[in-house]
């Protein structure tokens, strides 16, 4: 039997993340043919250089494209999608491929996919239907999911979304979040190996914060709300160990007063750039409390009963577990939330949350349905049509 030429597209430390279980098993699976291909902020030096850490997996690395670029403007994003464009389609133009997956809403992937369809390339879209208003991404995802010939939802709500925008139902696998997968197959750290690890001690009170910029706000705001954020911390009890915000418009500024903040206040602040899956994941786990504005408070948090403060606009319209507290953007706003989820009540009335996003097996279902859809006719895939909903033909 033929073996289906898959390619996996990763962009970032936070998409790798999540697609690892999936990597992972289709690896060990004879009826894939992988390959690996790496872009965006995994070969830029200032997020780290986390292509690095995709070898130390074991996983071989097929094809780099070099896109980012040094700065996070508008301009510099459109010319990293133009950059991106050119080399994606040159790998797409001369390799056999049955098939590209690819995951989340990242400019990059706009790229990828547009260079995928002229190139008569099915996509496999994961974690489609979901909003993040405020943010560019969210235009982005749905492009990619217009563009997509197979799609894999969390949940039932973000399918009917797909639906909605004309996407055939027998096309669309509501599977759980990968993210939930890690919860309950990477091995984690001990509390000990933990705080070794980060030079924390996490038997005191550590509040873990992850903060993306809200692309479509004015460029100067995020350095205003990250400031917001790091002054109602100043007043509570917590220390906060802090990850690397993403490679969007503002995220540099962002981390500029981040990195001053930890400069100036050694004791209450802590900036770890690369936590990798398994030390962020085991964060969750011991932290008193997670803040910010990223989707792991959304989606993994709930299986740790971690309380949550989500700021600002950034996930509004994703379905929210009752784990997570929404606040404004404003130190007023944000000292309320903190005191709410810190309360005895609180927690007390998280702790037999079950989590909404799945229940660990999403990689198994997602490698069911490719196994059990005949990937080699691309043409049938490609040629999607639009499915209208209670359509009435006009007389």
């Amino acid at each position: 039997m033929q073996k289906i030429n898959l390619l996996i597209v990763t962009t970032s430390r936070a998409d790798y993340g999540l697609l690892y279980p999936l990597i992972k098993k289709i690896y060990s699976d004879n009826f894939f043919n992988p390959k690996l291909l790496v872009t965006g902020a995994h070969l830029s030096s200032f997020y780290g250089m986390t292509i690095s850490k995709i070898i130390e997996d074991g996983f071989s690395i097929d094809y780099q494209v070099e896109m980012t670029q040094e700065g996070d403007a508008e301009k510099d994003v459109c010319n990293s999608i133009a950059i991106g464009l050119k080399g994606f389609s040159n790998i797409f133009s001369r390799e056999d491929i049955d098939l590209i997956i690819v995951l989340g809403d990242r400019y990059e992937l706009l790229a990828v996919c547009i260079a995928a369809l002229i190139n008569k390339i099915p996509i496999a879209h994961i974690h489609g239907g979901e909003t993040t208003y405020g943010v560019i991404d969210d235009t982005i995802r749905h492009s990619i999911t217009k563009m997509s010939s197979i799609h894999f939802p969390s949940i039932d709500l973000y399918a009917k979304r797909i639906i909605q925008m004309g996407e055939n139902p027998e096309r669309v696998f509501v599977v759980g979040a990968l993210g939930v997968d890690n919860v309950y197959q990477i091995e984690l750290m001990t509390k000990e190996q933990l705080s070794k690890f980060v030079e924390i001690d996490f038997d005191k009170n550590v509040a873990l914060m992850t903060y993306h910029p809200v692309t479509l706000d004015e460029y100067d705001s995020a350095g205003k709300q990250v400031i917001e954020i790091l002054e109602a911390l100043m007043e509570t009890n917590l220390f906060v160990l802090i990850t690397m915000p993403n490679a969007d418009t503002g995220g540099r500024q962002i981390y500029e007063i981040i990195t001053r903040y930890t400069i100036k206040y050694p004791g209450k602040f802590k900036l770890v750039k690369n936590l990798g899956q398994k030390a962020y994941l085991s964060a969750m786990k011991f932290s008193k409390l997670m803040i910010g504005n990223s989707s792991s408070g959304i989606i993994e948090s709930a299986s740790f009963k971690l309380p949550v403060v989500n700021i600002g606009d950034r996930q509004k319209g994703r379905y929210k577990p009752i784990n997570v507290i929404d606040a404004d953007c404003s130190k007023t706003s944000i000292l309320k939330a903190i005191d709410v989820a810190l309360s005895p009540e609180f927690i007390k009335s998280i702790k037999d949350l079950s989590n909404p996003y799945g229940d660990g097996n999403a990689a198994d279902r997602i490698i069911n349905v490719l196994k059990s859809t005949d990937l080699t006719n691309k043409s049938k895939l490609l040629k999607k049509g639009f499915y209208d909903l209670d359509f009435k033909p006009y007389a």
